[in-house]
């Protein structure tokens, strides 16, 4: 088994240099007649790539739900599943740390000034709380 990648350009290429890149986990095997071929297993999803880089968020999602829908294969090993996510893990890097800090705060600085424009903002208090409760269900990191 293998990743297929396929790679569109964008319909207005001379305004958006941007490309699409598509995943296909894909096998080999033999036809009746002994000839070999290539059959698509499932589509994993796509990510977009704007000049030379795909951003960090279309990454991470696009790994989330590429690894989501392996998982969700039953004729797929643990082996199989572990070596196709790295194999789009090759084209598509996860996050590094400092990655998800800037992400973290980009994402608070987006409801800050949601909050702002809207109004109902919570309290300080609130806000750690809700941080408190997201690192508990993570079951990773203690907040005080």
């Amino acid at each position: 088994m293998f990743i297929r990648w396929i790679v569109r350009g964008h319909k207005n290429s001379d305004v958006a240099d941007v490309t699409f890149h598509d995943a296909y986990l894909t096998e080999s095997y033999r036809d009746d007649a002994g000839q070999p071929r290539q059959r698509t297993i499932s589509y994993l999803g796509n990510i977009r790539q704007l000049g030379d880089t795909f951003p960090g968020i279309e990454r991470e999602l696009f790994l989330l739900r590429a690894e989501l829908i392996l998982e969700s294969l039953p004729t797929l090993s643990d082996t199989d599943r572990k070596e196709m996510l790295e194999q789009l893990q090759q084209k598509v890097p996860p996050l590094n740390a400092e990655e998800v800090k800037i992400a973290f705060r980009s994402n608070l600085q987006w409801y800050f000034r949601w909050w702002n424009e809207n109004g109902d903002a919570p309290t300080e208090e609130e806000v750690r709380q809700m941080i408190r409760d997201a690192a508990n269900l993570s079951g990773s990191i203690t907040i005080t």
